[in-house]
């Protein structure tokens, strides 16, 4: 039995729980030394096989991550096949290639296949869902995704539209339907997920966040202003110029630094939401990620690997996946119970490599 953490309020936050509900905490037991060497010889293998060994390396680091991480005493596991991963990656990654090639000789071709990759863009996320809940398991039960191409088309392409049009007003309720999307047609086994996010809850942050974003320019703008000023009133001449660079710096550094806080403020809120309003039967989610520790986390992880040449990379990974699982709990009156299983068709992959190669996040975890 763990502590009760309460969310903070706007995030889908519901009363402290009751004292005879029962709180299970996931447990992420994965070791920095341990997958150093799995990950060394994915990159060594992928390297030498000119990328053909990157699909083993991915079932290799997903199934790592899955079965170090338990609830209830009981690993997840991963089941996807290496060699339906490959033919996805090759497609994907074929497309990518049309894109690069095209965006150098034929701008036009390249134009049309970027209309066309974003008009995809729903049948690209639901076939990735799919992959993805298709291959996981947890005691024997497999996830499942039952949400079709053409209801991804509203919260992936209308919606997103539509926010565009509005200047962005329009965004907290894109992102909840998004959300409505992904969590209510996920299933364990044949238990359907709930969701049940309000618009109210998504405006919130985003208010937040639009501030924030105002703060930041306004400072940019005094920083550029402080700066100009400065060398004006020194009189600098040719022999500052490169002192004048450095200093025109800093406001910049501001500037992504404070767009960097303020995106990681929002994403952090919206993964609170979508776990807070999630229910599966009689199981609640309670997602705690606090935002000032997740700036911190992407941030020292981005130095550590830079500063390493890429090196520290699965510490970073572990350390990110240790931090998730401490602060996600789920709640329920009755136990963990088993679900009942649900049949499955395989699933191909080119969807969830298409997400890999174009770098297109689900907003499903930080």
């Amino acid at each position: 039995m763990l502590d009760t953490v309460v969310p903070a309020p706007g995030e889908g936050a519901a009363a402290a729980p009751a004292p005879d509900t029962m709180q299970y905490r996931p447990e992420f037991s994965g070791r920095t030394g341990e997958y150093f060497g799995i990950w060394i010889v994915n990159v060594v293998l992928t390297i030498l096989t000119l990328g053909i060994y990157s699909a083993w390396a991915k079932v290799r680091t997903e199934r790592y991550f899955y079965a170090n991480t338990r609830i209830d005493g009981s690993s997840f596991d991963y089941l996807a096949d290496p060699i339906r991963i490959l033919k996805g990656r090759l497609v994907a990654y074929a497309v990518v290639a049309a894109l690069v090639l095209s965006s150098q000789a034929l701008p036009v071709l390249y134009f049309v296949l970027i209309l066309a990759l974003w008009a995809c863009t729903p049948l690209i996320v639901c076939l990735a869902v799919r992959f993805r809940a298709r291959y996981s398991a947890w005691r024997g039960v497999r996830f499942g995704f039952d949400g079709s191409v053409g209801s991804a088309y509203g919260p992936f392409l209308g919606w997103v539209l539509l926010s565009a049009v509005s200047f962005g007003v329009l965004s907290p309720i894109t992102k909840r339907k998004q959300h409505e999307w992904l969590a209510g047609q996920h299933r364990f086994g044949s238990t359907r997920f709930v969701y049940r996010g309000q618009d109210g809850d998504y405006f919130r942050p985003w208010l937040v966040a639009v501030g924030l974003g105002a703060v930041v320019v306004v400072a940019t703008v005094i920083g550029f202003g402080t700066v100009i000023a400065v060398l004006v009133a020194s009189g600098a001449g040719e022999t500052l110029d490169e002192a004048a660079q450095l200093a025109m710096l800093a406001p910049m550094l501001l500037f992504y630094l404070g767009l960097f806080a303020v995106m990681t403020y929002l994403r952090t809120r919206q993964v609170n939401l979508l776990w807070n309003n999630t229910t599966l039967a009689g199981v609640r989610f309670v997602s705690t990620l606090r935002v000032r520790d997740v700036a911190w986390l992407y941030f020292s992880n981005l130095v550590a690997i830079l500063c390493t040449l890429g090196l520290a990379t699965p510490w970073a990974m572990i350390r990110l996946a240790r931090y998730r699982a401490a602060h996600l709990r789920l709640e329920s009156r009755t136990g963990l119970a088993a679900f009942g299983a649900a049949p499955g068709s395989e699933r191909g992959a080119t969807g969830a490599e298409m997400v890999d190669a174009l770098d297109m996040g689900l907003d499903i975890g930080l």
